[in-house]
């Protein structure tokens, strides 16, 4: 990457903390495109110019924050704890960015736009569940998880919790459900 790639990254990086960050305090709709410029010490022309609008800015900060979540979830999964330590922090990453997003994107009917719902389908097919799936072979490996259980019902089931999770929940809701997803999937006595 040359030194103009590098200060055009970085000033969308700028811009999206910024945006992410006012967005949280005061709400999508309270914020202007020029207090988020002067936020990320950028023009507002930049910022049409990276991202055309206020509304297509919310949806990349959205994707940022879904990238990081991965990016954290990837680590977590790759590395050696065991099956358990793992769902415990994955629960706990989990309800965190729910409450994240709950601040920042449920003022709106924002999670009802076609591109973020396209997003969420696609991200969930080519990330989310592969990610899940590893981490179901090694509870079933280290015979925390049932292996009477097939893959598809898994699957099923994470399609049905994700589809759930998508639609305008309470807090309460939404984390009843990640501790039924968390936790519901553990091997019982028999």
């Amino acid at each position: 990457m040359n030194g103009f790639e590098i200060r055009r990254e970085n000033k969308i990086n700028d811009i999206l903390n910024a945006a992410l960050k006012l967005f949280s305090m005061y709400g999508i709709k309270k914020v202007s495109i020029a207090e988020i410029a002067k936020s990320a010490n950028v023009s507002q022309v930049s910022i049409y110019n990276f991202f055309e609008s206020k509304e297509n800015l919310a949806r990349q900060a959205f994707f940022k924050i879904m990238d990081d979540i991965m990016i954290d979830m990837k680590a977590l999964v790759e590395s050696d704890l065991s099956f358990k330590e793992k769902i415990n922090k994955m629960h706990f990453i989990s309800t965190n960015s729910s409450n994240t997003f709950i601040e920042i994107f449920n003022q709106i009917d924002f999670i009802k736009d076609p591109l973020i719902q396209k997003f969420l389908d696609e991200y969930g097919e080519n990330k989310t569940i592969p990610l899940l799936m590893q981490l179901i072979d090694q509870g079933k490996l280290e015979g925390d998880l049932d292996t009477d259980i097939s893959p598809e019902s898994i699957l099923i089931y994470i399609h049905a919790v994700n589809k759930a999770l998508q639609s305008n929940l309470d807090q309460k809701v939404r984390s009843d459900l990640g501790k039924l997803f968390f936790y519901g999937i553990f091997k019982t006595s028999k």
